[in-house]
């Protein structure tokens, strides 16, 4: 019996999209048809061309925002070929840069036969697709679809013995139809050349397109979006801090969660005060506030919103709902509508507990009461001693300690203005900087935890906290008594340089700076352009794989580097993908071509 195998690849972007146009529904009444959209919509690409595409799926990245800064892509195959040109091989081959200028009409557009017009004119005269390679060898070579594809696949493997054959084959069938013989096989050279690089169209099409989706949402829907994204990556403080700051500068509120509007999730909304769209923190986004309780608190307010904090008292489930869910809420600020300061309720967080009881023993001895009404007698109040607020310091720490970031301020947002002025690296772009780099890192000293080394000297490990997230960085004993003569409540500036080792960045302290002196620091800091994107070796267990592996591994180990390596192990029945801790460099790949029994690509 023969069986066909499906791949199904599982996208959280997905998940993202789908929960935009629900919540898209839920607001405007709007249902998106995502399979009849337009795909020529001006301002969606607009928004690709200014770089500002974090959160778009496959072109969020520095490198990428660059890319279409540069390529400024308008329609939708030019997006096509933005993901399948953003690989190592194509940039350092020329062709991106070649595919940039002819778009821009900086490069004349020539094509070596008129019938290539037709094939290539998409991706404007040069070869960027596995399929514009089979297209042209058949319809300049003659050659039928199996036989296109078997040159493909020769061209990867370069296999130079299979490829004269084919280049005289080639040759021959364009004289055939009336065409120059040397001039063809002048083509399969150039077809050579680029077929190693060339993508597979129908993946990146396929990747387009949710590339295209974000990009839509985003533009039309931002507050939506970026709800559905914080969502999805509530779970990763590096990453919300992140789309926290492009929430703002979207110039969408955040709001701390709100025990009457919020729900589990992020939600969007509107400040009809202010006129803007806001963003509401999710209730199940607080530390130590579990779904179990959250969904009692949702439960209790189906009847209705909680008038006051003795309402509420009265309502909660006490089972779901304790003191430290109380705790927690009170200092994410999801308990401020209620009218008393953050400082009051926590004072009183005793008494509020309390309270709850009461009202869950209440309404026990209500049940089956033959007495009034249950409701009157399960109503309790709380006594709550009016209290000045804390500070806005004091404030950010306890939005800190409850949501694992700030959201009605930063402890760095007086010095923005200061900030934008300086040529510096946020935490959040750190992996992309080039080993060898020097950077200067600014932000606020939140913590410096000493210990002492095997030799006897102290040394500090300081968490430093920029716009985006938190860095460690490690201090020497000289460096620490610097640090500890200094401001911390001021911004400060780390001059560091950059190295590698696998896939862990180490940073060595050469300065640090207070933050007026950074404006005059000189840093040479080269940012990889290039993404490191797996490398998967393809293997058929119906080979010699012991020897093989051997050969795979022994490769592996020779060119270490910043790339993952992927180990695909296929039978007839099944395909096993198998997750390696090796990393190693694109120059390894010649070497893995050169195995017989292995197919090397690269994942999108």
């Amino acid at each position: 019996m023969d069986l066909i195998k499906f791949d199904f690849l599982g996208l959280k972007t997905l998940t993202v999209i789908d929960n935009a146009l629900k919540l898209i529904k839920e607001r405007h009444g709007i249902d998106i048809d995502l399979d009849n959209m337009p795909m020529d919509d001006k301002k969606v690409y607009e928004t690709i061309r200014s770089g500002e595409t974090v959160g778009m799926f496959q072109i969020e990245s520095g490198g990428m925002q660059q890319l279409n800064s540069k390529l400024k892509p308008d329609n939708f195959e030019d997006l096509v070929a933005v993901l399948a040109l953003y690989r190592p091989g194509p940039m350092e081959s020329g062709m991106l840069d070649d595919f940039i200028e002819r778009k821009h009409g900086r490069q004349e557009i020539t094509y070596m036969f008129p019938q290539l017009e037709e094939i290539l004119r998409p991706t404007y005269g040069v070869i960027v697709y596995q399929e514009q390679v089979m297209q042209i060898v058949q319809t300049i070579g003659g050659f039928s679809l199996g036989k296109a594809d078997i040159v493909r696949r020769a061209m990867g493997k370069k296999k130079f013995d299979l490829m004269q054959k084919y280049r005289n084959e080639f040759a021959q069938g364009a004289m055939e139809q009336g065409l120059d013989y040397d001039k063809a096989a002048e083509l399969f050279d150039l077809i050579e050349k680029f077929a190693g690089y060339g993508f597979n169209k129908s993946h990146s099409a396929a990747y387009a397109m949710v590339t295209y989706q974000t990009a839509y949402l985003k533009t039309h829907y931002p507050a939506e979006f970026m709800a559905a994204l914080l969502t999805s990556e509530k779970d990763n403080t590096d990453k919300v801090v992140k789309y926290i700051d492009e929430t703002k500068r979207l110039g969408i509120k955040l709001l701390a969660p709100d025990i009457n509007r919020s729900a589990l999730e992020f939600t969007p909304d509107r400040d009809e005060e202010e006129d803007r769209e806001v963003i509401l923190f999710g209730l199940g986004a607080i530390k130590g506030v579990g779904d179990a309780a959250v969904n009692a608190i949702l439960r209790a307010r189906e009847e209705g919103p909680f008038a006051s904090l003795d309402d509420f008292v009265s309502r909660i489930d006490t089972q779901k709902v304790n003191k430290k869910v109380i705790e927690s809420m009170i200092k994410a600020g999801a308990l401020d509508g209620f009218g008393y300061s953050r400082r009051s309720l926590l004072e009183s967080i005793e008494a509020i507990v309390d309270a709850m009881h009461e009202s869950a023993r209440a309404q026990q001895m209500a049940v089956g009461s033959l007495f009034g009404d249950a409701e009157e007698m399960v109503s309790v109040k709380v006594e709550i001693v009016p209290m000045e607020e804390y500070d806005q310091k004091s404030l950010l720490e306890l939005e800190k300690e409850s949501l694992g970031f700030y959201v009605s301020g930063h402890p760095l947002d007086r010095f923005r203005e200061e900030l934008s002025q300086i040529e510096y690296t946020l935490s959040s772009d750190i992996e992309q900087i080039e080993e060898g780099s020097t950077a200067l890192l600014i932000g606020k000293v939140e913590e410096v935890v000493t210990k002492i080394s095997k030799r006897g000297n102290r040394f500090g490990i300081a968490n430093v906290m920029d716009l985006h997230g938190n860095i460690e960085i490690t201090l020497f004993e000289r460096q620490l008594e610097q640090l500890e003569k200094m401001d911390l409540d001021e911004p400060i500036g780390f001059k560091v340089s950059i190295t590698r080792d696998g896939d862990f960045t180490r940073m060595r302290v050469h300065k640090i700076l207070e933050l007026k002196a950074c404006r005059r620091e000189k840093v040479e800091t080269r940012m990889v352009e290039k993404p490191q994107e797996p490398m998967i070796v393809r293997l058929d267990l119906n080979h010699e794989k012991i020897r093989v592996l051997e050969e795979i591994y022994r490769l592996a180990r020779s060119h270490p580097g910043r790339k993952p390596l992927k180990l695909l192990l296929c039978s007839k029945l099944q395909e096993i993908e198998i997750e390696s801790s090796v990393f190693v460099d694109e120059q390894v790949r010649e070497e893995l071509e050169r195995i017989e029994e292995v197919e090397v690509f690269a994942s999108a």
